[in-house]
């Protein structure tokens, strides 16, 4: 998950960037499979780097979040121009050549939408027009610097509090929280849709051919909102009517079908759009955690074809982290198997830099007492098997500790 609010405390360091030396179909509607895919390793037993690989096209990609597209009081056209164009500017002189642009964060959007209001990042309301395309001109303003655009959805959050006098009336997860219908429910103070309505996928694919149809974008990007809570009761009833029916799958085994069912529709969908476009899945570093708490099997994501092309663990650990050291946890998801096409990207936490690492164990200093974790991050990754490339979180978060060490290049 991301800490807002580690990002936004060092938000600052964006202006020493430039320090630095060089991302099938409308939905189709299948019985739910009797039987799961075969069992998923969890983790990798291996503690020895795989051996290293000849890369010819490495990936360096950033993360833009939409804290950093958050406009509280709104921006005239101009002004956002000039903004994300001295940003972008930044990232070419880092010599990166990717972006994930954070779109659609809580079932809205920063460009016109049929099937979503705009999003109250841009002018602080929800449904408020803020005069321009901000989508295109990022996207503009992206291939100016050699960035690739991807276009990132969080595609089951549907609210970002349990306020809904701050949802716009066009927004349709307020539409069917009036219906209670059960496809938007309330889980951890937050609004999400419920993975277990298939109309739910239904309505994030066509947004995803809506923006393949409408931007040239190199592609769709989603990251690890799946399932979000582990409570029984959240689909108890969908998986009681399932039940009845004569399914037999636990309810953990039921869920992951779901998100594998959704996951491999995005899949679908996007190619059925545009066939050279890249779908990308960033899923938190602890495998065992995506399998068993999102119920998100990311290793099966890998190892078949059909379910993304790119697939960016986001390890957001130091090396000295004690629950989750870097090392091992980048030799676990390079040790899993990929099928031929699948590009290993690691996702790297650079709103860590010069901070305290709260949950890290004895490794909470280690941030702050080296200033070249992410230069041997990516030194480290470089040399594992399948490494495509790292992606950064975030765009205003490469600190001035790391601009003698990073070596991009």
């Amino acid at each position: 998950m991301r800490n807002p609010r580690t990002v936004m405390t060092i938000a600052a360091f964006v202006l020493v960037l430039c320090a630095v030396g060089a991302v099938f179909a409308a939905v189709q509607r299948k019985p739910e499979p009797t039987t799961l895919p075969a069992p998923t390793a969890q983790k990798s037993a291996s503690t020895e780097p795989p051996p290293s690989v000849q890369i010819t096209e490495e990936i360096r990609a950033v993360w833009m979040s939409f804290y950093e597209l958050t406009l509280p009081n709104g921006m005239t056209r101009a002004a956002f121009t000039s903004k994300y164009d001295a940003l972008f500017q930044q990232c070419e002189e880092l010599n990166l050549n990717t972006i994930f642009i954070h779109v659609r964060p809580f079932t809205d959007a920063i460009y016109p939408s049929e099937y979503y209001p705009w999003s109250e990042i841009l002018t602080g309301k929800q449904g408020q027009n803020p005069g321009y395309d901000p989508l295109a001109i990022l996207c503009d303003l992206a291939k100016k610097h050699g960035l690739a655009p991807h276009a990132w959805i969080n595609p089951f959050r549907a609210a970002r509090t349990d306020d809904l006098t701050r949802l716009s009336a066009q927004n349709p997860a307020l539409e069917h929280l009036n219906l209670n219908d059960g496809w938007v429910k309330k889980a951890a103070g937050q609004y999400f849709w419920n993975p277990a309505e298939r109309e739910t996928h239904a309505l994030i694919y066509d947004g995803v051919r809506e923006l393949l149809r409408n931007y040239d974008l190199a592609g769709i990007h989603i990251d690890d909102y799946f399932y979000p809570t582990t409570d029984a009761s959240f689909d108890r009833a969908e998986y009681e009517a399932y039940q009845k029916t004569g399914g037999a799958l636990s309810q953990n085994d039921w869920r992951r079908n779901h998100i594998n069912g959704f996951t491999r529709g995005l899949y679908s969908a996007v190619k059925q759009a545009d066939p050279d476009a890249v779908f990308s899945v960033s899923p938190a570093a602890d495998i065992e955690k995506n399998y068993n708490s999102l119920y998100a099997d990311a290793a099966l994501w890998a190892r078949e074809p059909g379910y993304c092309d790119w697939m960016i663990p986001q390890i957001y650990y130091g090396f000295e982290n004690e629950t989750m050291p870097f090392e091992q946890t980048a030799i676990n998801w390079a040790s899993l198997v990929y099928h031929e096409k699948c590009k290993l990207i690691f996702g790297l936490a650079a709103y860590k830099t010069g901070q305290e690492d709260e949950f890290a164990g004895s490794g909470t200093l280690e941030w702050t007492q080296h200033n070249d974790v992410l230069a041997r991050q990516v030194k480290l990754t470089r040399g594992l098997l399948r490494c495509n490339g790292f992606a950064l979180y975030s765009i205003t978060n490469i600190a001035s500790q790391e601009r003698e060490n990073l070596q991009i290049m």
